[in-house]
């Protein structure tokens, strides 16, 4: 379980971000890094348990399964900050 924690924050560190993802620019690299990380959650087993179903789990599942709602809303990249943010936090608190 936090094998998988620490993968996903593995991901974030790969492209030097952390939770000051207001900080960056370069919107090429939130996109990546939110593609990146929905993908882990959606493919975590046992983390995916243990994640906040409503605010990680579900936007994850649905964006994969194409729902225009989960899509639409988080074409805004500020959404995508807050909840790679959201979940850079949880994931750090979650494996100490």
């Amino acid at each position: 379980m936090k094998e998988e924690a620490q993968n996903i924050l593995a991901i974030f560190h790969k492209l030097g971000l952390d939770a000051k993802l207001y900080l960056v620019k370069d919107p090429f690299k939130i996109d990546l890094l939110f593609d990146d990380v929905v993908d882990a959650i959606n493919n975590a087993t046992v983390l995916k348990t243990k994640l906040p179903h409503i605010e990680f789990v579900l936007p994850s599942r649905e964006i994969a399964k194409g729902d225009a709602g989960w899509i639409g809303h988080f074409e805004d990249r500020d959404n995508k900050r807050f909840f790679l943010s959201d979940v850079y936090d949880f994931l750090t608190l979650f494996i100490k």
